[in-house]
């Protein structure tokens, strides 16, 4: 019988000690980890066309992208990676540019593993809903552009255009610096002068140790006269001339028109033609024109800008009939070969047109020829231009106050006059 006890209570302890093994080293069964590929798509920052989104991976080998406009979009994950835009990295920020102002876009994403794939929630982001569908006024454009010639000659630059009669709020504003600014300078001078919101500013007209030598006039005002010398060469020796040049202007009944100047006691007077002045035959006056000389009125604009040749007359290119009449050859505008060039002009209707192209090599540009830019204003449907300073000055400004083109110089000049559109509220 003792015997018998004896055995029990060893069992029983023996099953004691076993399950109290068991409690100290229990066997933990542990989850599987997430390892499902995933990527997230975030907007952080939009305009008025563009969008940029910061992409985010996990788990995943490859990850890809694609987009198309609208509110919806459903791609599967085969299909994303076949047609969109690949990437490896975990985290990367894209920014999507050239889109249509104002619309909505939808953007979709896909990761994969070696094994699997998934198709990230398509994110649909709008341009800029609550801006306007242009950074500029209504009725106003500024667009590049690129003019490829049969001969290999690239032209690239800027156009201008606005509708002065469409929208009254444009304003054609050319200003005198004094002293000489550069461009992105009398952008925010202009904005000091309390004459409205300046949307695109060009150099202006010719001149010498930072003075102007071509004609400006402010809200009727003669801020400065065009030069009353030019100094060609004849029979190998310098002599003085008179030259009578190109100059372009708003009239009181907003129209655009172009006359050729030479002023007289400080105030301009047009003339039918640069008169008798012709480098090509080295045939110049004698003496300047006066109020007398035929043809001769006082010309009253309410803004003007001079410079030469005259470009475009009553819709016809007349750049090479009047290069040489109006004496610009001597001073290095290089009318017959391909420069950096800046031109203005309009209609009777009040359009107003401004082409800045770089030369040089810069931007990938040769220039134009004054007749190549001339075609350009004609093709538009511009009543008048002129040519005005170009080469290293040739610059434009857009909206946002920041230089659009390249200039040739590689920096921009100072300059003492500049045209301006700009909008008033």
């Amino acid at each position: 019988m003792k015997k018998c006890m004896f055995l029990a209570m060893l069992f029983a302890g023996i099953s004691l000690c076993i399950s109290c093994q068991e409690k100290k080293t229990p066997e933990y069964v542990f989850p599987e980890p997430e390892t499902t590929p995933a990527v997230t798509i975030t907007p952080i920052e939009k305009g008025t066309d563009f969008v940029t989104l910061r992409f985010v991976s996990s788990y995943a080998e490859q990850c890809a992208y694609l987009y198309a406009e609208g509110e919806s979009l459903t791609k599967s994950a085969e299909e994303i990676f076949a047609e969109g835009t690949t990437f490896a990295e975990e985290s990367l920020e894209v920014k999507v540019e050239g889109l249509t102002p104002a619309t909505a876009y939808t953007f979709i994403a896909a990761a994969k593993d070696a094994t699997q794939m998934t198709v990230a929630t398509p994110v649909t982001v709008v341009t800029a809903s609550d801006a306007p569908k242009s950074n500029y006024p209504d009725k106003m454009s500024y667009e590049p552009f690129t003019i490829e010639f049969e001969d290999g000659g690239v032209a690239k630059g800027y156009i201008v255009t606005a509708d002065l009669k469409a929208n009254d709020k444009l304003r054609f504003a050319p200003t005198l610096l004094d002293p000489a600014q550069t461009p992105t300078d009398a952008f925010d001078y202009f904005k000091s002068l309390e004459k409205g919101t300046p949307y695109a500013l060009t150099n202006g007209g010719y001149f010498w140790a930072g003075a102007s030598l071509s004609l400006c006039v402010s809200d009727g005002e003669v801020k400065s006269i065009a030069t009353e010398l030019a100094y060609p060469t004849v029979d190998g020796e310098q002599i003085v001339a008179y030259p009578v040049r190109a100059a372009f202007g708003q009239m009181a009944d907003g129209s655009f028109e172009a006359t050729w100047v030479y002023c007289i006691n400080q105030k301009p007077y047009s003339f039918p033609s640069p008169l008798d002045n012709d480098e090509l035959t080295e045939t110049y006056m004698s003496a300047p024109p006066t109020a007398n000389t035929e043809g001769a009125a006082l010309w009253e604009p309410e803004q003007a800008i001079g410079g030469g040749p005259m470009l475009v007359y009553d819709g016809e290119n007349v750049a090479m009939e009047y290069y040489y009449r109006e004496i610009m050859h001597t001073g290095g505008t290089a009318g017959t070969s391909r420069q950096p060039r800046t031109a203005v002009g309009g209609t009777k209707d009040g359009k107003l047109m401004l082409v800045v192209c770089d030369g040089r090599g810069e931007n990938g540009s040769n220039g134009l020829k004054l007749s190549e830019l001339a075609d350009i204003f004609v093709e538009a449907g511009m009543d008048y231009a002129i040519n005005l300073d170009g080469g290293g000055s040739s610059t434009i400004v857009g909206y946002d106050g920041e230089v659009s083109n390249s200039p040739s110089d590689g920096s921009q000049r100072s300059v003492p006059t500049v045209v301006v559109v700009s909008a008033v509220e």
